[in-house]
């Protein structure tokens, strides 16, 4: 289903913005504090190229819409990216809305079907279409940036699936660095709207009369995201009109929180461990005094310093550390390619 406020309007077929004064208000409102936001976490550079995420849908028209205006007065390329599901009867329609967008800016885009990802690896299936589109989306977006040397992908997360991320994190059991949510940048990925409220979003699209697809599946209470988005955060508004800035507040907290927690880590990582020229090596005795929290975060920093898939979960370091613990030597599977190998007071990781 497409939506449009209005009629359809000039600027999506000449790929231009609205001139009024009005808009031009609104515009430098919300740009400038995506600019800002942007300027903070350091997320696009002079000269960066951008794979854009484009589903059609409003956040991810509005990110496009953003970046094109930025690209004015920072030289970016921006490289439009969508991916047909091949789900639902609107695909087609939605993929040829983002081509027409795209072709509107004069923008480079390539688009392709699930079906079509003939190279893409087996991913586990847990039974969630959302999951596996996921791992697609990605598999598709991180192909395209090596293919072009990207240095970012951009998404349109904003701060409402922030919240929503936040809530669903908590009701599943997760740890600190769970309750921090999405970050600004995480590898390639970066996300410019992490701060921008989904309300000024629809406006800003409504205000210049922007077409975009509506998901129907996204109004669905069969989906735990769309519960909290119907049912939860309405409550706390109503419970309280400061949420979302209170959110926020919280947010940032416990953000510098797990930066600080970061920092110490790696301190002390470094403290317990050395690198033999093919491994690190963790003296056990110290390790094994350390507390219990931060002995956790440490095994973790080791599993990812080592590049070792792993499930973050507390029975699997339970597992780790239990090992750890128990005075014999010997060798533990975590991993159907990792032994965790423990010997003379000392334990690494061996790929087999």
């Amino acid at each position: 289903m497409f939506f449009c406020p209005f009629a359809a309007h000039p600027e999506l077929v000449e790929g231009s913005l609205s001139k009024e004064t009005n808009s031009l208000s609104v515009i430098m409102n919300i740009f400038q504090n995506i600019k800002y936001y942007i300027a903070q976490h350091n997320l696009i550079n002079p000269g960066d190229i951008i794979i854009v995420g484009l589903s059609g849908g409003p956040d991810s028209v509005f990110l496009l819409h953003f970046l094109v205006e930025l690209q004015k007065t920072t030289p970016l390329t921006l490289i439009v990216a969508h991916l047909n599901h091949e789900w639902r009867q609107e695909a087609e329609q939605e993929e040829q809305l983002c081509r027409t967008i795209a072709q509107a800016f004069n923008l480079h885009y390539i688009t392709s079907k699930i079906s079509e990802l003939h190279s893409m690896p087996r991913f586990k299936h847990n039974g969630s279409k959302e999951e596996y589109a996921r791992k697609a989306r990605r598999y598709f977006f991180e192909k395209l940036a090596q293919e072009f040397n990207a240095h970012s992908i951009a998404l349109a997360h904003h701060a409402q699936d922030q919240e929503e991320t936040f809530f669903i994190r908590l009701i599943r059991g997760t740890t600190l660095t769970g309750l921090t949510a999405m970050k600004p940048r995480n590898s390639l990925y970066m996300r410019p709207l992490l701060e921008t409220n989904k309300e000024n979003i629809l406006n800003w699209l409504t205000s210049h009369s922007i077409i975009y697809a509506l998901d129907a599946s996204n109004d669905s209470p069969h989906y735990l995201r769309n519960r909290i988005r119907s049912e939860v955060l309405p409550a706390l508004r109503t419970c309280d009109s400061r949420f979302e800035a209170n959110f926020l507040t919280t947010l940032h907290r416990l953000t510098t929180t797990e930066i600080f927690l970061e920092k110490l880590t790696e301190t002390h990582f470094t403290k317990l461990s050395y690198h033999d020229g093919t491994r690190y090596i963790l003296t056990l005795p110290d390790l094994l005094d350390t507390d219990p929290v931060l002995l956790s975060r440490i095994i973790i920093q080791w599993l990812i310093k080592e590049h070792v898939p792993f499930p973050i979960t507390h029975a699997f370091l339970d597992e780790i550390i239990r090992f750890l613990r128990n005075p014999r030597g010997g060798k533990h599977h975590i991993h159907e390619q990792w032994i965790l190998v423990k010997k003379q007071k000392k334990a690494s990781l061996l790929k087999i």
